[in-house]
């Protein structure tokens, strides 16, 4: 939690100390992060925790995600040339900036696995401390910025991001690969050593569905910017931004509990017991629904007052814009803790089924809304609740013969 509020704190630093104009590309970048860190890299997270919690697994686990990412790290990059000049556009010109979105993509290979080693092997308190040093140290350096550089832009912030991941998980790693760590299930040495392509082939539908997952969430952040052909428009681009970033606190404080989630709900899902997995889904939807509607309420009534309070007056953005992100948070939410369920039981086809759905809803919706804010609003608004509710009829609409073996496939 205390990792979340320091990330909105980091974003915060940075808006007061830019325009609103240059701070959308921080935007921008922002999210291609998120995109290119939680999008690709998370899959490798989940799948490196849950095979350090299954009974007589193969030996290699550490070894075989480790190449795994790195793969994914080079096929990233070279997409990152590719599209080169269309990234250099969308971060306002800065090459620099590209830069420090190439080396973040490096950074994440030992980030996630050093993060699934750590929830696979139940040591969830030194997980939390690492995300609370990687959060505290973005503060630390963006603090540093503002207070030495007269006029700073995008590049010398994003760099901060760079410096304080690779700070605070470069030792992790070092640790990780130095010494053996005791794990809650032990290796069956008859089965040899895990390769690569086992794991390939385990993350593949979860990457599709983690990308759009990302892409969901993302992506408006880096089309309104790049959509903008005025100073106005660009001036509103980075309102959007700092709204976006307000609406999306909740999301700090549950995005990365997610993959602690799977070793519970591999025990309740182990059980075989549909009524507990019934009851659990139907009180989360419930619960959701009725934050939904809050969060309706107070994004239109307290959403500008905050925003000005959190980012400045540069940021005021009227509150219907905040109410449609706020609800859209919510439903994105149900539909990341649910899709958790699917994956604990191994449907990871499924998983990616659902977030493509969201995906498919949302960029429907873009192409179909003519104005440049409420276009990107209620894509990301429907895309969410389509997701989340094809995810919990799935779920609870299961035959109920399957839970009871505990059959999941």
């Amino acid at each position: 939690m205390l990792s979340g509020l320091l990330a909105n704190a980091y974003l915060a630093i940075i808006a007061r100390n830019m325009p609103a104009a240059e701070y959308a590309y921080f935007g921008a970048f922002w999210s291609l992060v998120l995109l290119t860190g939680f999008g690709v890299f998370l899959p490798i997270e989940q799948e490196t925790a849950r095979l350090l919690q299954t009974p007589r697994r193969p030996l290699g686990v550490i070894r075989a995600a480790l190449l795994t990412a790195a793969c994914m790290a080079a096929v990233l990059l070279g997409l990152l040339a590719v599209g080169w000049s269309l990234l250099e556009r969308a971060f306002g010109g800065h090459p620099f900036t590209v830069v420090a979105l190439a080396v973040i993509c490096l950074v994440s290979v030992g980030q996630f696995v050093v993060r699934g080693a750590l929830i696979g092997t139940n040591r969830m308190g030194r997980h939390a401390l690492i995300m609370l040093l990687d959060s505290a140290l973005r503060v630390i350096f963006a603090a540093i910025v503002a207070a030495i550089v007269a006029d700073p832009g995008s590049p010398a912030f994003a760099w901060t991001l760079v410096a304080a991941t690779a700070l605070a998980y470069a030792p992790q790693l070092v640790s990780l690969l130095r010494r053996r760590s005791a794990s809650a299930t032990e290796p069956d040495p008859a089965l040899g050593y895990l390769g690569p392509r086992a794991v390939i082939t385990a993350v593949v539908p979860l990457l599709l569905g983690s990308l759009c997952a990302q892409m969901l969430l993302n992506v408006p952040s880096v089309l309104v910017p790049a959509l903008s052909e005025n100073p106005q428009q660009a001036t509103q681009a980075g309102q959007f931004v700092a709204a976006f970033t307000l609406a999306r606190i909740p999301l700090f404080l549950v995005v990365p509990l997610q993959s602690a989630l799977l070793p519970l709900l591999s025990g309740l899902l182990g059980q075989g017991d549909p009524v507990v997995l019934t009851r659990v889904v139907r009180r989360t939807t419930g619960a959701l629904v009725a934050l939904a509607a809050a969060a309706l309420v107070l994004g239109y009534l307290v959403g500008p007052w905050l925003l000005k309070v959190v980012f400045g007056a540069e940021y005021a953005l009227a509150g219907g814009h905040i109410a449609l992100l706020a609800v859209g948070v919510v439903a994105y939410i149900g539909l990341v803790l649910l899709t958790q369920v699917l994956v604990a039981s191994v449907r990871h086809r499924l998983v990616a089924s659902s977030w493509l759905s969201a995906v498919g809803v949302a960029t429907v919706v873009l192409f179909v809304v003519p104005d440049l804010l409420l276009r990107v609003e209620l894509a990301f608004l429907a895309g969410s609740i389509t997701g989340w509710g094809i995810v919990t009829a799935v779920i609870l609409l299961r035959p109920r013969e399957r839970a009871l073996q505990g059959v999941y496939r």
